[in-house]
């Protein structure tokens, strides 16, 4: 049996319930919970396709540079080199189910769990780009 781990990445908490070594490599699940107005500024993968769920509370999804509602329930599909993010739009911690196919997404998280911004922001980078993850500029 896989044990689960729980670590904070910028504050938010991440639960990883099936990490790729549960599932040979193809996939892995989490839950992120984040507070009101959180979630990860926008970026795309290089080798993942993620999909997303509402747990508890209101989210919001940017895809396609547009801001849309993810109701409660509903999934959504970022595939990867794909601009996206989510954020937290309610007034109380929310929870987002995150499947990503195929694993790794959680290595990169936990990697990431020790770092403090903007003291880190280069070993940020230097990490992201090992994982091909990229960040927009900020605008």
């Amino acid at each position: 049996m896989e044990r689960r781990k729980t670590f904070l990445v910028f504050g938010e908490k991440v639960e990883v319930l099936v990490s790729g070594e549960g599932t040979n490599g193809d996939s892995a699940m989490m839950i992120q919970t984040s507070p009101p107005g959180g979630g990860p500024p926008p970026h795309r993968h290089l080798k993942e396709d993620e999909f997303f769920c509402v747990l508890e509370g209101r989210f919001e999804m940017l895809t396609e540079g547009q801001w849309n509602p993810v109701p409660k329930g509903e999934m959504v599909f970022a595939p990867r080199n794909h601009w996206h993010t989510f954020r937290n739009a309610g007034d109380r911690d929310g929870r987002m189910q995150v499947i990503v196919s195929p694993s790794g997404l959680e290595k990169y998280l936990e990697a990431i769990s020790p770092l403090i911004l903007p003291d880190d922001m280069a070993k940020l980078m230097e990490i992201s780009e090992q994982f091909g993850i990229e960040y927009l500029p900020p605008a």
